[in-house]
């Protein structure tokens, strides 16, 4: 059986959670085409499809929802013709994430496609603050280990409800001004040429190609999807971002290496949570010990592998 993945993925979190997929799918031979770094091959052949992106403003980029509209037909509305699922990542844990893929699903759903499961992965933020090499590590291993669960369900054939209440979700639309604001302040973002050593990784890694270089200065066009991917891996932090400069988070998290080093502190988001973390997290990562534990999944099985990977590397 074959199974394809969507990824749009801007700093890299998104991808990482899909190669996690395409590791526990083992019982489908499964390919991963990143959104933006060259044409995207058909699904046509396809038993299987994921769709996978960062949440943004609680809602997925429209980037993804583009794609999602690009799809070819594969049926009429109401048919269960391709079997789908999708999972989102976001740096916080709140609620309000779980309703990002409504728009989506239901443009597909037209279309002759079926979801079978929707999963939200906390990864580590690259905007608003930085986490902590503690919350890292204990991302990584519960998205693991959580990645390896959903993949057991989707491949025993398991069903899940993915639409939401309309009424619990009457949020979702009004934060889509956060495309809108995304591409208008494309221009706004700056370079300081006085600390850019021109190693055009802001140019070449950008997914939507909205950044250019002349020789001389930089340019950003109004396909922003804010991302920020430019600016968390500029190596002499010397992009600013607009308005949101503020918040504004520089530099990888070498989030492998991070979950593998036992010397940092396993689990974190405890009942020793306190102020805002508590309420980014604590719900969500209670939910997860509770999912895991039905689940029949044991959390030490995924610190020993990344362990070992770690070693192995």
């Amino acid at each position: 059986m074959k199974a394809v993945i969507y990824v749009f993925s801007g700093t890299g979190n998104t991808m990482l959670v899909a190669q996690l997929y395409k590791q526990f799918l083992s019982s489908y031979e499964t390919v991963i085409h990143r959104l933006g770094f060259g044409e995207v091959p058909s699904s046509s052949d396809a038993d299987l499809i994921g769709f996978a992106y960062p949440i943004h403003g609680f809602n997925a980029p429209k980037v993804m929802v583009d794609f999602c509209r690009s799809m070819p037909s594969v049926g009429k509305k109401g048919e269960r013709v391709k079997r789908c699922f999708v999972f989102k990542t976001s740096g916080e844990g709140l609620s309000f994430n779980n309703y990002s893929s409504q728009k989506m699903i239901k443009i597909l759903e037209k279309k002759g496609y079926y979801f079978v499961s929707e999963r939200h992965y906390v990864m580590p933020y690259n905007m608003i603050f930085r986490h902590s090499p503690e919350m890292v590590k204990s991302e990584y291993i519960y998205a693991r280990a959580l990645v390896r669960l959903n993949c057991r369900q989707i491949s025993s054939g398991m069903e899940e409800n993915v639409h939401t209440n309309p009424l619990k979700a009457w949020f979702v639309p009004v934060f889509r001004i956060e495309w809108i604001y995304a591409q208008a302040q494309g221009p706004f973002m700056k370079v300081d040429m006085s600390k850019c050593v021109r190693c055009m990784k802001c140019v070449k890694g950008c997914p939507l190609q909205n950044i250019s270089y002349d020789g001389k200065k930089f340019k950003f066009g109004t396909n922003c999807s804010l991302c920020v991917c430019c600016s968390f891996n500029c190596p002499t932090c010397a992009i600013s971002i607009g308005l949101l400069n503020g918040w504004r988070v520089n530099g990888s998290y070498n989030i492998q290496k991070t979950a593998g080093d036992s010397s940092i502190q396993f689990p974190y988001f405890d009942e020793n949570l306190k102020g805002l973390k508590r309420w980014l997290f604590y719900k969500y990562y209670k939910n997860c010990d509770e999912v895991l534990k039905n689940g029949g999944i044991d959390l030490n099985d995924d610190i020993r592998a990344v362990s070992v990977q770690e070693r192995t590397d």
